[in-house]
């Protein structure tokens, strides 16, 4: 039961009757049900066999990684996918760069290479950050594209001081579920939304940060982007406000033991469900390929949706791109 309600007051809120993010006791809430994996869980799948080790083992198939330079280096909106939850963005000429993440994360290394250095990535107007997770939300990818670009950063509550500790001159606007950020005049509108997921980067911080998905949108394209979350109805909700979506990036990968990922991340089956819930013209999948974060084969993500495309089970376009792949938007 939350106890107090936070939004950023300088942002309108698009929602009728949203009093904003639910917390308690200074923790973020999910608005329909918790998700916040514990250490048990993690704990019960180390010591648990995957039933998939031996075809995981034998599974050597890696996206194609193309040159995105051509669409990088032009004026076409449209967007090119960078690996992982990482897109370059062009839309009304105004650029977006997403959760970007230029080198491996943790303990992990990337299986394909980032496909351009990233000075060599064009000017970029907005770094659009969903969520404080290592492989969405990395210190190292921030600095090293400091180093070559000026940005300003669109992203959730409670990020900022997180940010600004390491990118110290440079702009954060957070803002809530449901509402607008404030760009300038004749550029895209960009709202945060819900995601159903956490936030944890340390031992006692789990849900202090929010988390969520954002939508970019000009008169002539609606586009949605994901982030991280598991299956809820708030896919529903979102497209309530935003009747015409025509691109929807969803992931599918890093689903499997199920009992520890369903709350974080959603399958191909999901994120069909969820494509089918924002009414969406074209599904791009991501969150697949390029980390080793879970048990399914690697190649699985990519298979299963194919074979849901065979059997008619997908309303709309499913566009699988290889990492450095563009997509116009016309």
């Amino acid at each position: 039961m939350a106890n107090n309600f936070l939004l950023n007051p300088e942002l309108p809120i698009i929602r009728p009757n949203w009093k904003g993010n639910p917390v308690q006791n200074g923790r973020f809430l999910n608005e329909f049900k918790q998700s916040s994996p514990s250490m048990l869980l993690a704990l019960k799948w180390k010591l648990t066999t995957n039933p998939q080790k031996e075809e995981k083992e034998k599974d050597t198939w890696l996206p194609a990684v193309v040159d995105p330079r051509d669409f990088l280096h032009g004026k076409q909106d449209g967007m090119v996918w960078l690996g992982h939850a990482t897109f370059f963005i062009r839309l009304g000429g105004v650029t977006f760069l997403t959760d970007p993440l230029f080198y491996g994360v943790s303990m992990l290394k990337r299986k394909v290479p980032f496909p351009v250095k990233p000075s060599a990535l064009p000017h970029v107007d907005y770094v659009l950050l969903s969520h404080g997770h290592f492989d969405h939300c990395d210190k190292d990818s921030l600095k090293t594209l400091r180093k070559t670009h000026a940005f300003t950063v669109l992203t959730s509550l409670k990020m900022k001081a997180l940010i600004q500790g390491w990118l110290p001159d440079i702009t954060v606007q957070e803002a809530g579920w449901y509402q607008e950020y404030a760009l300038r005049d004749n550029q895209p509108q960009v709202f945060y939304l819900p995601a159903f997921h956490w936030h944890k980067r340390g031992l006692t911080d789990n849900n202090q940060i929010l988390w969520g998905s954002f939508m970019l949108q000009t008169p002539e394209h609606t586009l949605y982007f994901g982030a991280d979350s598991g299956y809820d109805q708030h896919f529903r909700e979102i497209q309530k406000l935003f009747p015409k979506i025509d691109t929807c990036l969803l992931g599918v990968g890093a689903y499997s033991p199920a009992f520890l990922m369903r709350p974080s991340h959603t399958n191909p089956a999901e994120a069909v469900r969820a494509f089918q819930d924002l009414q969406g013209g074209t599904l791009v999948p991501m969150h697949y390929g390029t980390f080793d974060l879970s048990d399914e084969p690697i190649s699985e993500p990519v298979r299963w949706l194919q074979q849901m495309e065979s059997a008619g089970e997908i309303p709309g376009r499913l566009k699988i791109l290889a990492i450095g792949e563009a997509l116009h938007f016309s």
